[in-house]
């Protein structure tokens, strides 16, 4: 063995060593950290009760010392002396102890630190330690000698005591000057007492009557209003009063410790004022009025949630007028927080619509919406990515159509983005929530989503436009990469992307898998109507000459492909088939509507719109969808048309003739080509049709393809597929096609001399 290879296993030996002595500190510190006080506990009692049983051998070896007078007495004499100092140290430290105490949590509120400074456990401990000094004191008035060795081991084991509660005194000290510590011990003071409330009403609920019900419910049952609770809560108006308190006190440390900079304390803060939230909702289950629409029902709003999300705005503003983003953006989470224990609350009847979380979800867009005329770009995407995560939360626990306000809000929020330059990444978190909410929706919806899914579609393609309004970015287009989260077909984490790997699930399902089927049914309700949006984003990104073309094309091809591979699902039910199949037509017949000049026809060209409708058109025939094909087949005839009256230096024309006899000789009959010999001399003849220089140009073309067919390098999809079909068959087509270019040129367009072109 070589010493380079002697080196690198010794190395390699010393690296596992350290790696397995890393683990073995990380679990011991885990297991000292669970049973580090069970233990030191059996460790204390093992002593003392080694001490008792070996009192009667100390008592044999060296109980006959205090048999004699002068010695008594001298032990007397100690052991009253450390009695005293024990009782003097014992006053003079804690009055230390509590000073500092005092000293430190002076600025706190003044309820929160009458609760602190007068701790029950800091005080029992300085009773404990006086009261064993005491102990320790009163061991000298033993009678005579033969209590002199169980005096010694008591004043040893009373020393011993008095020094373990100094130390867990100055721990203790320390934990109530911990601001973490205030706000933790606040916040069990105050869900105890909520918790006792709460008793106490579920108490007179049944005194007066009420029958108790039961603490779930599902989707087949009704949760009642207890009326008797709600009266004693509103007899007791006051029982929330230190609840609200508490809520005050962590405002005051939030703001307070952020201005010092410790965001640490500032998040514990909000962290409690969730917490109390969420025991202040346990405490009055069963007692929130829910809404009805046109009527305004009384007890709907709630006091507390009011004030505790009244508290959270006052903080908004006073951390943006202070420019503190760090405050607000905790202030946001502390929003979106409260939105989802607003979520848990459980309303009378079956209409369960979650009133106070909608109120929470309209003060976090409130809040940033507050953010935009103070410049924090990187604080609107932090606030954009809580609204679209409390979006996807509430499909969990409510109807869909209570999500729409969100959406609706951070589509509005991406307009930013067309306003200021230095915002487009506001623009591009807000596209990536509204792709996520999408995908969630069809996933997790339940029932009937055809209007927020509308609504969600509405909103997309709105600031879509908007953003395609700006000037796109020549290389790295600012276009693809802002919409790309939504629109992109080459991103896995796109919508699209999802959606191809969802329908790869579904195409695995069984029949019987109603899950499956409910997903199904949602997608085909999102599909429902997407050629129109789709339609309006592919016009104006050619007419804005937008990178985005290429998204817009490849997706309305990509997706007509998903609709028609999930129609053949088995979990697929036959009526949700032919509705998939006819929204994927209508969906790529939008690039139908390509206008016909010359800049446009060339602009859509650069982004291979003949590959792309060949591709569409060999998918439907592979997954039998021929109405599809059929309909590709005809696009692929008016682009060869379009594209066949300009001079783009694409050959548009014989490229579409190409795809065609690649698809017709797929298809494997003489019928398939008869045909597309038929539809291509009505295209030839029709109003519109390509110029004779254009046929003689793309006949050319055509032949040399034709006769160097066995050369050509397949770098296009229809290449590729001509490639690999029968040379000579394919060889006889294109001649045949180039003919046809040659002899069915409209007389109108044939030169003077009435040559064909």
């Amino acid at each position: 063995m070589t010493m380079p290879m002697l080196r690198a296993r010794l190395k390699k030996a010393y690296a596992t060593n350290v790696l397995r002595l890393h683990q073995v500190n990380i679990r011991f510190d885990h297991w000292r950290l669970r049973h580090g006080l069970k233990l030191a506990t059996l460790v204390l009692l093992a002593a003392m009760l080694s001490s008792v049983f070996a009192m009667p051998f100390l008592q044999r070896v060296a109980g006959g010392y205090f048999s004699d007078k002068e010695s008594l007495a001298t032990l007397r004499t100690l052991l009253g002396g450390t009695g005293a100092a024990l009782i003097g140290a014992a006053t003079i430290a804690f009055s230390l102890v509590v000073f500092a105490m005092q000293i430190n949590v002076e600025r706190m509120p003044h309820g929160l630190f009458r609760q602190l400074s007068s701790d029950r456990r800091l005080l029992a401990t300085f009773l404990g330690s006086f009261l064993t000094a005491l102990v320790v004191a009163g061991a000298s008035l033993i009678p005579d000698g033969s209590w002199g060795i169980p005096a010694i081991v008591t004043a040893i084991w009373g020393i011993a005591l008095i020094v373990l509660l100094f130390l867990y005194a100055y721990r203790r000290a320390l934990h109530l000057i911990n601001p973490i510590e205030q706000l933790a011990i606040m916040s069990r003071v105050v869900r105890r007492d909520l918790q006792s409330w709460s008793r106490l009403a579920d108490k007179a609920a049944i005194l007066l009557g009420e029958m108790p019900q039961p603490d779930t419910i599902d989707d087949d049952t009704e949760l009642h209003f207890n009326a008797p609770k709600a009266h004693f809560y509103q007899v007791n108006a006051h029982w929330t009063k230190s609840a609200r308190q508490a809520i005050h006190y962590a405002i005051s440390y939030a703001k307070r410790f952020a201005e010092q900079g410790d965001y640490e304390v500032t998040d514990h803060a909000f962290e409690r004022i969730m917490l109390i939230n969420a025991a202040y909702c346990a405490a009055k289950r069963g007692t929130f009025v829910g809404t009805i629409p046109f009527f305004e029902m009384p007890g709907t709003t709630d006091g507390f949630v009011n004030t505790s999300l009244e508290q959270l705005r006052q903080t908004m503003q006073t951390a943006l007028a202070k420019g503190d983003e760090r405050l607000a953006e905790s202030t946001l989470r502390a929003i979106g927080g409260l939105y989802g224990v607003y979520l848990k609350i459980e309303y009378p009847g079956r209409d369960r619509s979650k009133h106070h979380a909608l109120l929470a979800s309209g003060y976090m867009g409130s809040a940033v919406e507050s953010v935009i005329p103070h410049n924090m770009p990187d604080l609107m995407m932090e606030g954009i990515r809580l609204m679209g995560r409390a979006s996807r939360l509430a499909l969990d626990h409510t109807s869909p159509t209570e999500i729409v306000s969100v959406v609706q809000k951070i589509a509005t929020l991406s307009y930013v983005g067309v306003l200021r330059t230095n915002h487009q990444p506001v623009t591009l978190t807000a596209f990536e929530q509204l792709a996520d909410v999408t995908y969630d929706l069809l996933t997790k919806g339940k029932h009937d989503i055809r209007f927020p899914i509308r609504q969600l579609r509405s909103a997309v393609t709105e600031a879509a436009k908007r953003f395609l309004e700006t000037t796109d970015t020549p290389l790295g287009s600012m276009h693809s990469n802002t919409l790309g989260s939504y629109f992109s077909s080459t991103s896995v984490s796109s919508l699209r992307g999802r959606l191809a790997l969802l329908v790869n699930q579904l195409l695995e399902a069984p029949a019987d898998n109603a899950r499956a089927g409910e997903i199904i049914r949602n997608i085909e309700t999102w599909a429902d109507q997407i050629y129109d949006p789709q339609k309006e984003l592919l016009l104006l990104a050619v007419q804005k000459r937008s990178s985005f073309t290429s998204d817009a094309v490849t997706w309305a091809v990509g997706v007509s492909e998903l609709l028609n591979a999930l129609s053949n699902a088995p979990a697929c039910p036959q009526y949700l088939k032919d509705d998939l199949r006819r929204h994927a037509i209508w969906l790529v017949s939008t690039l139908s509507w390509l206008p016909d000049d010359n800049d446009s026809v060339n602009f859509a060209e650069t982004y291979s719109l003949t590959e792309n409708l060949f591709e569409a058109a060999s998918d439907g025939y592979q997954r039998d969808c021929l109405e599809f094909y059929e309909s590709c087949k005809g696009l692929l005839i008016e682009w060869a048309k379009k594209g066949g009256r300009h001079e783009t230096g694409w050959g548009i024309l014989e490229t579409s003739v190409e795809g065609l006899a690649a698809l017709a000789i797929g298809e494997g009959t003489p019928e398939a080509v008869t045909a597309l010999k038929k539809r291509f001399r009505q295209m030839l003849a029709s109003e519109g049709a390509p110029p004779a220089e254009a046929c003689a140009r793309a006949a050319a073309n055509l032949t040399r393809s034709a006769n160097q067919l066995q050369h050509h390098y397949a770098v296009r999809s229809i290449d590729r597929t001509l490639a690999q079909q029968d040379h000579s068959t394919v060889r006889a087509l294109l001649l045949e096609m180039a003919g046809l270019l040659a002899v069915e040129t409209p007389a109108h367009q044939r030169p003077d001399n009435g040559n064909p072109c």
